[in-house]
């Protein structure tokens, strides 16, 4: 019983932290003045300068992991799919977006110190499962046991495939005029 409620507020936190940075990507709330495929093509903006290639394919994979994982995590739908989907997300958020910052946040940068908790719980998750309190167990779904390391093999693949075309695409640091 208190795993499974454990399991409920470790879903809930995780999934609703990513869900509303996933809603950035998608301007609501506002997105620094832009809603719908404005922020969805700033986004691609940003990302094309952290030298993600193609930068609209990336932010697609990005909103589909952040709010289509976010909320098969909250529910406990799909098994490890949806937390699988954050973990991935996260990985690349920590190391590209934070750890340049160092570890904490302050100063106006952010550190890793934020996301690795969040990443790990998304892990966490996916590794245990989604608990008695969800629509997995409402519904009576079972996955078969490859099904949890095979999606997170799929996930560090496409953060590895990430990595390699920013690597060959390395963006140079633009200097202050």
């Amino acid at each position: 019983m208190n795993d499974d409620l454990g399991l409920l507020v470790l879903r809930v936190a995780v999934g609703g932290v990513v869900l509303a940075h996933g809603f950035i990507k998608i301007g609501w709330p506002i997105s620094m003045g832009m809603r719908g495929m404005a922020a969805v093509r700033g986004a691609a903006g940003w990302f094309g300068g952290l030298g993600f290639w193609p930068p609209m394919f990336w932010v697609l994979v990005t909103i589909v992991a952040e709010i289509g994982g976010s909320l098969l995590t909250i529910l406990g739908l799909g098994g490890p799919i949806g937390p699988g989907l954050v973990f991935g997300d996260m990985v690349i958020v920590t190391l590209v977006a934070h750890w340049p910052q160092g570890f904490w946040a302050a100063g106006g940068k952010v550190g890793v110190e934020f996301p690795i908790p969040v990443t790990a719980g998304a892990l966490s998750i996916a590794l245990i499962g989604v608990g008695g309190w969800s629509l997995d167990a409402a519904f009576s779904l079972t996955y078969p046991d490859w099904l949890m390391p095979a999606w997170l093999v799929l996930m560090l693949a496409g953060d590895g495939t990430l990595f390699a075309i920013r690597a060959v695409r390395r963006v140079p640091v633009q200097q202050p005029a």
